[in-house]
């Protein structure tokens, strides 16, 4: 076994230049495999980021049957219980109480129907970028002003210090509400429809125009890390889904991101397929082009005595060196075209996608599977796809092969 591995070591290099193009075609199919694998994990974890992160949550609990009517009698129960066990939850790293209405602000330009957000500003800041997306003027300070998007901005033609007027419904009477607010701050989120059709106003301001008193709509919470949804979300659910209240993690609220990230396997598998095509074409084209330049030594190693086996096990066991040798030449590749593309990223800010804005550029993402999966599939694939040239050695006529070489 051992002489037979260092004669197929050998003999891959006794023609260097097709061993070496052979081992590049190889090795760039998984230098692309560890390639897209980096980006598809690095866009998954922008998609969760930029629809989490922004403004959603990794959570949020309402009362049962608001996320469907929206309707501002529907606050949440027992909120003090509520808050008491979040503080004391240790997965739960941030907490932030909404009001959440639709209405209209008008200002001298024009009027809009808008979404209502009431925040405790401080609370809201450690949970989502609202504070981060501001563009012009400043902040929400604890009970005035209001913040606009900047497209509802554009379109109201409002500026910093305007003043604006909000109306709602009251919960109980339906009667309508106006408050005066001047603008606070204009946002940029790059999410359309938050840029065209959100405004926030502080939580006690919300509260009142309601007519609530201290109730709140929805309460969004973000873990001490985003993989706490994905492996403890059924118990969160379970925890904080009382007193008619329905918990939620952010793959039920936003489904159809979850049913991507679930569709993004099938790129990688369509790249594995290409790459292994690759890896067919290149391996039968190599193993063969030997076998004929080498028949009257294969010819010979049969005439004293190799048995066919023997010869079959030398054509697999120059395969898997070749194998080797591209493994290597694809990862370092595959590393260096990576590690260079994490620099720069991937500009996708306010591109959407499944729903979802992305707010950031993606970078690239190593995984351990990228250095360790791939590389054994292109050997496994390689030792497997020799097994047809081998056998086709291994069967091959003694009187034949000499003939043929003479």
């Amino acid at each position: 076994m051992r002489f037979y591995l260092k004669l197929a070591w050998r003999n891959i290099f006794r023609n260097r230049r097709r061993t070496f193009l052979t081992g590049l075609i190889i090795g760039i199919g998984l230098a692309a495999m560890i390639f897209v694998d980096a980006y598809i994990v690095g866009m998954k974890d922008g998609m969760i980021s930029s629809a989490t992160s922004s403004f959603l949550g990794h959570a949020q609990i309402h009362r049962e049957g608001f996320q469907d009517s929206q309707d501002a009698d529907l606050t949440i129960a027992r909120t003090d219980k509520l808050v008491e066990q979040l503080r004391s939850d240790p997965h739960v790293e941030a907490f932030s109480e909404r009001t959440l209405s639709f209405g209209t602000i008008s200002a001298p330009a024009d009027i809009a129907s808008v979404v209502i957000y009431g925040i405790e500003p401080q609370r809201e800041k450690a949970l989502s970028k609202v504070d981060e997306s501001i563009v012009e003027g400043s902040y929400l300070e604890q009970n005035e002003g209001a913040l606009i998007g900047q497209d509802l901005a554009r379109r109201l033609e409002a500026q910093v210090g305007d003043r604006i007027v909000i109306t709602v419904s009251q919960a109980a009477s339906g009667e309508l509400s106006q408050t005066l607010f001047r603008v606070h701050g204009i946002f940029r989120m790059h999410i359309k429809e938050i840029d065209s059709a959100a405004v926030f106003i502080p939580l006690s301001a919300a509260q009142s125009m309601l007519g609530i008193g201290r109730g709140i709509h929805e309460i969004a919470v973000r873990f001490d890390r985003t993989q706490y949804a994905s492996e403890q979300g059924q118990r969160f659910s379970a925890d904080y889904s009382r007193f008619g209240n329905v918990a939620e993690t952010w793959q039920q609220l936003v489904p159809q991101i979850k049913y991507i990230l679930d569709m993004t396997n099938i790129s990688i598998a369509i790249t594995v397929i290409l790459v292994f095509a690759m890896i067919m074409f290149g391996i039968i084209n190599t193993m063969f082009m030997a076998l004929y330049e080498r028949t009257f030594e294969f010819g010979v190693l049969r005439a004293v005595g190799t048995r066919p086996a023997r010869l079959r096990n030398l054509i697999v066991f120059e395969a898997a060196s070749l194998a080797v040798y591209a493994a290597a030449l694809g990862m370092i590749l595959g590393a260096a075209v990576t590690l260079i593309s994490s620099f720069t990223g991937l500009d996708l800010t306010g591109v959407e996608f499944a729903g979802t804005t992305f707010t950031s550029r993606i970078f690239p993402v190593f995984a351990l599977r990228q250095f360790t999966l791939y590389p054994l599939l292109v050997f496994g694939f390689t030792c497997l796809v020799s097994l047809y040239p081998a056998g086709h050695a291994s069967r091959m006529s003694v009187a034949g092969a000499l003939q043929r070489a003479l």
